[in-house]
């Protein structure tokens, strides 16, 4: 037997790399379909910008897009709906 490290293994000299995810990730809190505007819910510290542009997925399908208003409270922010629609719970991302 060698001293090398078997294929698909990691040898010892090698370092592993991690990278964070910067990416915006929230969720529909509330929809008002008659005004066109969202409620969204996103992690402490981790709020979109006034005027970004984020889309809607529903189930992994993109159904829409929305721009960021405002109000913000807390870590719940206003968004108009651009495009599509939105239902409670549809995830909310930047990419």
């Amino acid at each position: 037997m060698s001293g090398a490290a078997p294929s698909g293994g990691l040898a010892s000299d090698q370092k592993i790399i991690v990278t964070p995810e910067n990416a915006l990730f929230g969720k529909v809190a509330l929809v008002n379909p008659t005004a066109r505007f969202v409620v969204l819910n996103f992690p402490v510290g981790h709020l979109p910008v006034t005027e970004q542009h984020l889309n809607l997925y529903h189930r992994g399908l993109k159904v829409g897009e929305v721009r960021v208003t405002g109000p913000q409270q807390d870590d719940n922010i206003v968004a108009d709906l651009v495009t599509g629609d939105a239902s409670v719970g549809d995830d909310v991302r930047d990419k």
